[in-house]
């Protein structure tokens, strides 16, 4: 498999950025409140989003952002997709919800190895579909 390069992760992460706000701002426009209940279901998506069970043509392993650039997570030794691998979903995301430090790790996929912490501690790797 090919791994995907830093362009396709970084759009696929600006789309699912997007899609992220979402319910903040929907919940937002009702009223304050609601607007909390739609920044945690932000945090949900963002650490789960690519564990989530298939939807129609979305999820499946999938962030909406990943399927929208054919590209994929899977488990580095075995190959497999994380759908449904919720706590690999987590490790992967942790490191970019660190401030600084999520920058300097999304930074790491312009390296040789085209990983990020995220992914040397989860053992995955982003390919192309």
């Amino acid at each position: 498999m090919q791994k995907a390069d830093a362009g396709q992760r970084f759009v696929a992460a600006f789309i699912d950025g997007l899609v992220g706000y979402v319910p903040i701002l929907v919940l937002g426009f009702i009223s304050y409140q609601l607007a909390m209940v739609g920044y945690l279901i932000t945090i949900a998506y963002h650490l789960t989003k690519d564990a989530i069970p298939a939807q129609g043509n979305f999820f499946g392993g999938q962030s909406i952002g990943k399927k929208l650039m054919k590209i994929k997570v899977i488990k580095e030794d075995t190959g497999q997709g994380i759908v449904g691998d919720w706590g690999t979903a987590i490790v992967r995301q942790i490191s970019l919800m660190i401030p600084i430090f999520g920058i300097v790790d999304a930074l790491m996929v312009f390296g040789d190895e085209k990983k990020r912490f995220g992914d040397k501690w989860a053992n995955t790797i982003v390919v192309k579909e």
